[in-house]
């Protein structure tokens, strides 16, 4: 394949940013890079020249695992947050980022008030991702610095709903969601005097969510993990993925920071779920 690597040195640098509303965490992330016309070019097509990022712990997919709403107090935190964050933003040379929501206002009673509260606030659309929109962005964005020949399997654990995606490089073949995340289990283990009873009550509700179909787009939405390359780079992402990290750092020795990008075995995963049940 033949390939003119001189032409992206004509493109200009742009100012991108992006708010992911989060059932835990609001982030806001802004760019100022060369980018690729394509995600499926290599990764030293993206050229960063500067980033900036920025977080709100606003939590409100605890409401939804609790009752099924977002609550007028959290709808009030998510407010605030976006506001401060949006306001960043605009600082940072990006007055109109993508704002982009996630599983609480799928599933929320009340989302399209709170939708609706948040595109006032943030003077900008609100855009509510289908399950297979953010397995389909988060596998992108997880696999844009590996190789393109790799296979990769994600799992992006968040907090109510959980996304494994797959496929060969940037291009996700296939994805199984999952409605179970951080706030749910944590709901569960309130209720619940033991481990089985929580494993029991997260099969049922993945099994009716099969039965029923996942996201807005029906059964066809569900897939069954498939035969795909033997070994693949497993990646993970999310809140979760960064606590075990963190974890495994700080077990391997003390003064251990974050590290992206961190390998940690299944005998490392093994160790840290016995230390945890302990």
């Amino acid at each position: 394949m033949i390939r003119d690597s001189g032409r992206r040195f004509d493109r200009k640098s742009e100012i991108r940013g992006c708010l992911d509303l989060g059932s835990s965490n609001f982030r806001l992330l802004v760019l100022e890079a060369v980018f690729p016309d394509s995600v499926i070019e290599e990764a030293r097509a993206l050229e960063i020249r500067a980033f900036r990022e920025e977080k709100r712990f606003v939590g409100w997919g605890d409401d939804l695992a609790a009752s099924g709403i977002v609550s007028p107090e959290k709808t009030g935190t998510a407010l605030r947050a976006v506001k401060d964050l949006v306001a960043a933003a605009a600082r940072w040379g990006c007055p109109r980022p993508a704002i982009v929501a996630t599983n609480t206002l799928r599933e929320a009673a009340n989302a399209p008030r709170v939708k609706a509260a948040l595109e006032a606030a943030a003077g900008a659309p609100v855009v509510v991702l289908a399950q297979r929109e953010e397995a389909e962005l988060g596998y992108i964005g997880a696999s844009f610095f590996r190789p393109r020949d790799e296979g990769v399997l994600l799992v992006d654990a968040g907090g109510t709903s959980t996304e494994i995606s797959w496929g060969r490089g940037t291009s996700m073949e296939g994805y199984l969601g999952l409605p179970v995340g951080t706030h749910r289990v944590r709901r569960m283990l309130d209720r619940s005097s033991g481990a089985r009873r929580v494993s029991a009550a997260i099969a049922e509700r993945i099994a009716v969510s099969a039965g029923q179909g996942l996201g807005r787009r029906g059964a066809a939405d569900v897939y069954s993990l498939p035969g795909f390359l033997r070994n693949p780079t497993m990646l993970m992402t999310g809140g979760t993925a960064v606590s075990l990290a963190v974890l495994g750092g700080r077990m391997t020795g003390p003064g251990a920071v974050f590290e992206e990008m961190r390998a940690i075995s299944r005998d490392d995963l093994a160790f840290m779920a016995r230390r945890l049940a302990g």
